[in-house]
């Protein structure tokens, strides 16, 4: 019998591949979600300028990309050394990441960078949970 092992590096190179597709896919989702409840979220959202819900999506996926990706290169050393991360450090490097996006590539925030940054955090957990339902990194 063959069994296959999956290599730490493999894990990393995988790791940042998705993480770098997939982080700005969920990213997109989530502020399409808060502009359609934009009455209870108001808050917690840039400025919209009447754009349409399309327009909202494709400009969070396209400027998170960067943030994404350097927080999968941030983290690919944990998954070198031990082929896995934790889920505070996944929640610090979004929150790192989606800070140095920012002060890289500002946007008209209207005071919500906390909220934003918060919002990172949680979907670099997100990206972790499915990265270890789909078998890349070790539980």
């Amino acid at each position: 019998m063959k069994t296959e092992t999956v290599t730490n590096a493999q894990r990393a190179l995988w790791m940042v591949l998705l993480t770098s597709l997939a982080a700005p896919f969920f990213a997109g989702l989530l502020d399409v979600a808060l502009t359609l409840a934009a009455p209870a979220f108001d808050f917690a959202l840039p400025p919209r300028l009447q754009k349409t819900v399309g327009d909202v999506a494709l400009g969070a996926f396209a400027w998170s990309a960067f943030p994404a990706t350097l927080a999968a290169v941030g983290l690919s050393p944990f998954v070198l050394q031990s082929g896995s991360y934790g889920w505070l450090h996944a929640a610090v490097a979004g929150v790192v990441a989606f800070t140095a996006a920012v002060i890289l590539f500002p946007f008209d925030h209207g005071g919500s960078l906390p909220y934003l940054a918060f919002f990172a955090g949680l979907v670099a957990i997100g990206m972790r949970s499915l990265l270890i339902s789909a078998g890349i990194l070790k539980a």
